[in-house]
């Protein structure tokens, strides 16, 4: 969700200093499709362990290595673009914190100190977020995981990738919209 918050104000910003969308025409981005088609697997979490009979962790590994396959071949297609690089390494952070715990990001302690994420905590214990789980702190790579709360956001929490994810995104859009006319 903040890789969305920082599209729009990347786009806010553009503008601001002068830039148009149309920028994108003169050089489109190959593989559209792709990360279009990584978000709609990942959103199929909320529904997938209501109509698979096997329990999440068996098939979870399929779901978000082919989640990431998209993402890892449009940005390889897209390599050409400078900045995709932050968001490629971004993308390997939260894929190795992922891999080094069931598929699944790991959420830190840090946020069990947050009474607006309480929400988010419980539907995690409950199993209702299937893609996360709670972590101590001797979890394999949990400081990739989802570690930075934002609560003021949503609220919500982020990773140190998402974080080179959207620094990658917001470039990429600068220089998109400031492309000369």
């Amino acid at each position: 969700m903040i890789l969305l918050y920082l599209l729009v104000l990347a786009v806010v910003v553009g503008y601001l200093r002068g830039g148009r969308l149309n920028g994108y025409l003169k050089k489109p981005l190959k593989g559209i499709f792709l990360p279009v088609a990584g978000f709609l697997i990942e959103s199929c979490f909320t529904w997938l362990p209501h109509i698979l009979p096997a329990p999440p962790l068996h098939w979870l590994w399929m779901v978000v290595v082919a989640e990431y396959l998209c993402l890892f071949t449009f940005l390889f297609i897209n390599r050409d673009e400078r900045v995709f690089w932050l968001v490629a390494l971004g993308t390997a952070a939260n894929f190795a914190a992922m891999a080094a715990n069931q598929m699944r990001m790991p959420v830190s302690p840090v946020i069990l100190e947050f009474s607006s994420l309480s929400r988010f905590v419980e539907r995690v214990r409950n199993g209702e977020l299937i893609e996360y789980v709670l972590v101590g702190w001797g979890a394999p790579l949990w400081w990739l995981g989802d570690c930075i709360p934002i609560p003021w956001i949503v609220p919500g929490v982020a990773s140190a990738g998402d974080f080179l994810m959207g620094t990658g995104l917001f470039l990429w859009v600068q220089g998109m919209m400031l492309r000369k006319q």
